[in-house]
């Protein structure tokens, strides 16, 4: 999904068992953005893509088997999620996030194609989680 100047857009972090923690996500180039306000955000919400990740009416990006069952086992409000906007005043990529995501920061900002330096992370209360991933990226859950 990576984009030359970055991508905007919706993010899950999964675990499969005790595997590493995976970043899957949704969204699109900056030249194809909505306008919200002062900002250009990826106009799919999380509910829907989810639910068209568990039918298989949409293709899950990265593809993988066991990622689809977790997916298909869970709701889609349980796993650490986010959002990636980009603040145009700013010049500055804002990824709202449950907390949780915080560890994996260079995980979601290397999905998105984020430049180094222009990225800042936030807390979002539309992003509290029930699970619980490692503290640290790649340790067991």
């Amino acid at each position: 999904m990576m984009g030359e100047e970055g991508c905007v857009g919706i993010f899950w972090l999964l675990r499969d068992g005790g595997g590493p923690c995976e970043v899957v996500t949704r969204g699109c180039p900056l030249a194809v953005a909505e306008e919200y306000g002062d900002c250009l955000t990826f106009g799919e919400g999380h509910y829907d893509t989810w639910e068209a990740w568990r039918d298989g009416s949409l293709r899950l990006e990265p593809a993988s088997l066991h990622l689809r069952r977790v997916i298909g086992r869970a709701e889609y409000e349980e796993w650490p999620r986010g959002r990636v906007v980009y603040e145009r005043p700013a010049g500055l990529f804002v990824v709202y996030a449950d907390r949780q995501a915080f560890p994996h920061r260079a995980l979601v900002e290397a999905r998105f194609g984020l430049p180094p330096g222009r990225s800042a992370m936030r807390t979002d209360l539309h992003y509290r989680s029930t699970r619980r991933l490692a503290a640290t990226p790649g340790a067991p859950a």
